[in-house]
């Protein structure tokens, strides 16, 4: 819309020479735009000497304000005192306006409504569109999208404010690829793409794939160009371009990432013949080992390909033996074509994000120490120990320094939990005979807090609900408290039935994991109140534990061992039930295809040992078997011992929703009055298990029964929430 300012300089001429004092502003032409709002622009003018320069600027602000497409101002002298008469036309009105959003709502739309400053009913001010715009662009820039179009229009009375985020579809690379494998590096680079969205079939599509992580941010970017820096094919002039392409019947605004290769030469291009092949710098890997792995040798033509195969087989050598990040640079030394290799070592450890989480309460759990070498061992040692304390949504640890300096700084980023409640346990039912079907409950149901003040806290509230039986225990533990280097616990309980009532207080400690290791211990005093007597007794505890999961919900490798002994009646006075119970839980997972096809083991198995009672009334101890300890598709229940075996092969879908994994399982086990003779089931079938926020995992599956009967009947669906083995 093309606007005019037209001034009469006529009128005001005689300001070039003369200063007046303008004593009013009138406006003619106003429609929607009322004096009110413009009076505050010239009200400092009125009454002061003036001369044309302040009249121009007169005009000019209120132009600037975007209403009108034209403006003429006039002096009206009238009784000895000068008025200033602006004429207006006002640009046209706004009845409405709307924003059309192409694509999928990477920032809501709501939001952006809100970014939107254009007033219905009033003159389109082109000010506000450009303000609106603006605000809208920085929405998309704050969330780290980039590549957004925003644009207007107006049409019969209604502005509609254009917003076309585009998705990636592919990444291409052209130019100096030779001697690269393409396929190797566009595995390694983690970006969801439009074309992975739409050749996954429809019905996994809408389990798993997120169409909003096809639009890329800064952050992903960034991760591609970290990802190329592993390669030392991509010299410096390498450069990455987005263009825009349209894909048939697909409705999404596209663009894909083209990276035009630039190899870096260290040689002629014809080549050159050397008598030495020498290397320097490497402490972590003797030259032996490096000759041969390189491409080059003495005495034979050497072309510039050969030495950035040579320099990615060093470096691929060291990532096998654990030590990321190496550095090559050839060197051309007239008859010596020396490797330079730059090892990377720790110069220290920063800690980013603990904005609640007090940083001794976890700073035992990372093992990266000054002067040592960096390892990929330790990046998985401190990652995995910091998630398996659940105190983090979410847990970074990376490392920051330049290619050709040695010393490195080992960054561990984490982000708080906002919201610090989960649910955890297993809840199974099957029918009673004889009794209400509500009684057919049976599980535990967990509530916790963990970590809430940043002191490593956990409070915990837990119901158990038996086919007889109800409890509640509160437990309480805190993770070096005071920096002593232990983790101290607290436990009451609460159990009734219909003739028993069970009373428990008890503490226990545990040391911090060196090396995956842990040791614990406890002290429970139980009162138990029949209806014609009771029973005092008190038990100690001890436990082993081993545990390297790279995760606590889904690990993809790593191992856990646990196991407990519980001695029930040591003293006289508090021995009227006196027993042993042990605990074994063994569990090791082991990744068969880039941690996304994993395989996993466990065995398990409880049993309550050498049992005597004082009154011969009383209830035995038991062992209640349900959930991941009982067998799948096989009704749980209360029993003296307990044995289960089981295995299962687990597909990450790589769910942009929800963590997903698809699993078939076998398993064998039971229960009975010994070990020696448990009533053994065995089943197998499909299972998928879903990880909801604050619910834990939800596992739904059918097991086969094989029990002898080839019948229908032997299928049992089945439901387990609280936790995946």
């Amino acid at each position: 819309m093309k606007r005019v300012l037209t001034l009469l300089l006529s009128s005001i001429l005689g300001l070039l020479l003369f200063g007046i004092v303008i004593s009013d502003v009138r406006f003619v032409g106003l429609v929607t735009i009322s004096e009110a709002e413009l009076l505050p622009l010239v009200k400092n003018y009125l009454g002061v000497e003036l001369k044309d320069e302040a009249i121009q600027d007169i005009a000019k602000q209120i132009f600037d304000t975007g209403y009108f497409s034209s403006l003429e101002p006039k002096l009206v002298a009238s009784e000895g005192r000068f008025v200033l008469q602006i004429v207006v036309q006002e640009n046209p009105i706004v009845r409405d306006w709307k924003i059309n959003l192409e694509g999928a709502e990477i920032v809501k739309a709501t939001e952006l409504a809100s970014a939107v400053t254009l007033e219905k009913n009033k003159a389109l001010s082109m000010v506000k569109v450009k303000e609106s715009l603006s605000a809208m662009k920085k929405m998309f820039e704050d969330a780290g999208y980039f590549l957004v179009e925003l644009s207007g229009d107006f049409k019969d009375s209604v502005y509609v404010f254009n917003v076309v985020p585009y998705a990636l579809w592919d990444i291409y690379f052209e130019g100096e690829t030779e001697g690269l494998d393409i396929s190797q590096v566009r595995n390694q680079i983690k970006i969801s793409t439009l074309k992975d969205f739409y050749t996954t079939p429809a019905f996994l599509r809408f389990l798993i794939k997120d169409i909003k992580r096809c639009y890329p941010t800064v952050s992903d970017i960034s991760s591609v160009f970290s990802t190329l820096a592993n390669y030392v094919y991509f010299g410096k002039e390498t450069s990455v371009d987005f263009e825009k392409i349209e894909i048939p019947n697909v409705s999404e605004k596209a663009v894909v990432m083209k990276v035009k290769v630039v190899q870096p030469k260290f040689v002629p291009e014809e080549g050159k013949v050397y008598e030495k092949i020498e290397f320097s710098g490497n402490n972590l890997i003797g030259s032996e080992q490096l000759r041969k792995v390189v491409s080059v040798s003495e005495y034979r033509l050497v072309r510039n390909p050969d030495v950035l195969r040579s320099m990615q087989a060093i470096i691929d050598l060291y990532k096998q033996n654990g030590y990321p990040m190496c550095h090559v640079v050839p060197v051309d030394e007239d008859e010596t074509l020396r490797f330079n290799i730059v090892e990377k070592y720790v110069a220290n450890v920063e800690f980013k994000g603990f904005d609640r989480t007090k940083i001794y309460v976890v700073e035992d759990l990372v093992t990266f120490r000054s002067g040592e070498p960096l390892t990929e061992k330790d990046f998985y040692d401190t990652t995995s120990a910091l998630n398996r304390t659940q105190f983090f949504e979410g847990v970074a640890v990376y490392p920051v320094g330049t290619p050709e300096n040695r010393d490195v700084t080992v960054v561990v980023e984490v982000k708080e939990k906002d919201k610090k409640f989960t649910l955890s346990g297993g809840i199974s039912w099957s029918p009673v005979k004889d009794r209400p079907w509500y009684e057919g409950f049976f599980g535990e149901l967990s509530f916790s807090t963990m970590n809430p003040f940043g002191y490593g806290q956990t409070f915990s509230t837990t119901l158990k609900l038996g086919f007889e039986s109800r409890l509640v225990q509160f437990d309480y533990s805190i993770r070096k408290p005071f920096q002593i280097p232990a983790t101290l616990g607290a436990l009451f309980s609460y159990e009734w039935t219909d003739g028993t009532q069970v009373l428990k207080v008890g503490g226990n400690a545990s040391t911090l994991r060196f090396s995956g290791h842990a040791f614990g211990g406890g002290v429970t005093y139980e009162n138990r109140m029949y209806s014609d007597f009771k029973e005092n007794t008190l038990i100690l505890s001890g436990n082993y534990s081993y545990d390297t999961r790279s995760d606590p919900i889904f690990p993809a490798r790593g191992q856990y061992i646990y196991l407990g002994v519980d001695k029930a009646g040591l003293f006289d006075f508090l021995a009227d039930r006196d027993y042993w119970k042990f605990r074994l839980d063994a569990r090791i997972f082991v990744p068969v295809w880039n941690d996304q096809l994993v395989s996993a083991f466990r065995f398990f198995t409880s049993a309550v040992l050498f049992e005597q009672y004082e009154n011969p009334g009383t209830t035995p101890e038991t062992i209640l078997f349900y959930g991941i300890d009982s067998v799948r598709g096989v009704d749980g229940g209360k029993a003296k011992a307990g044995i289960l075996a089981s295995g299962e092969l687990r597909y990450n879908l790589k769910s942009q929703t929800l963590p997903m994994y698809a699993l078939v399982f076998v398993d064998v086990g039971g229960t009975g009055e010994t070990l020696s003779q448990p009533t053994l089931s065995l089943t197998a079938g499909p299972e998928l298990d879903v990880a909801i926020p604050l619910l834990g995992v939800l596992g739904f599956g059918v097991a086969y029964n094989f029990n002898g009967q080839w019948t229908w009947d032997n299928f049992k669906p089945f439901f387990r929430f609280g936790a995946a083995f």
